[in-house]
């Protein structure tokens, strides 16, 4: 599959829809009361499309099973006839699954190959860095979402650990995220870029 055919504008909404979906179910399970959303997606969902979940454990208060939430994602889409296999991570700080859809994007006219996965990450990091502010947003994309993540100063102080450390779809969401801190006064949170740069995994 080329990277054209990965970005196409339907693929791309299809991974957005099946994003909010899960968003939705995670919600539902009520995971969002431990989880907070962070990373480009968290940003798409508040402005930019994103390839990833990404969430932190944020409120150890309330119990959280990542195992018990993907199994409750599994049941909702199997009931509705979708295909759906779960490939899990866990044996790291940063826990990760990815939530396969076979056959979907043949299906919708998205892939020529029957057996082709659209798959959807989800990552959630167990163990971050303190200092993050939090806050919680309603957004309608697709589905109902109360949305609780990062704050928009935290989500830059994120972003700029990783221009440091990673990649270049990093860069466009730095500058973005600037813009944003620019126009509605929001400087990058201090106290979580310093604690993410202090992390033993910050190279991760």
């Amino acid at each position: 599959m080329s990277c054209c055919a990965a970005r196409s504008p339907g693929r791309s909404l299809l991974r957005e829809y099946l994003q909010a979906r899960i968003l939705a179910e995670l919600q539902r399970a009520g995971a969002m009361l431990s989880l907070a959303f962070q990373g480009g997606t968290a940003l798409r969902f508040l402005s930019r499309y994103s390839e990833d979940l990404d969430f932190t454990l944020e409120r150890s208060t309330h119990p959280f099973d990542f195992r018990d939430a993907l199994r409750a994602i599994r049941a909702t889409f199997q009931q509705e006839g979708y295909g759906v296999t779960i490939k899990l991570k866990e044996q790291t700080t940063v826990k990760s699954a990815f939530v396969g859809f076979p056959g979907l994007p043949f299906e919708l006219a998205l892939s020529p190959h029957r057996d082709e996965a659209l798959r959807v990450k989800v990552e959630i990091d167990t163990n971050p860095p303190a200092g993050a502010g939090l806050t919680s947003t309603m957004v309608r994309r697709h589905v109902l979402l109360q949305l609780h993540h990062h704050d928009r100063a935290s989500l830059l102080a994120g972003k700029l650990h990783a221009v440091l450390h990673t990649k270049g779809r990093d860069f466009f969401d730095l500058l973005q995220r600037s813009w944003l801190a620019i126009t509605q006064s929001h400087a990058a949170q201090p106290c979580a870029c310093a604690n993410r740069l202090a992390r033993p995994d910050a190279d991760r």
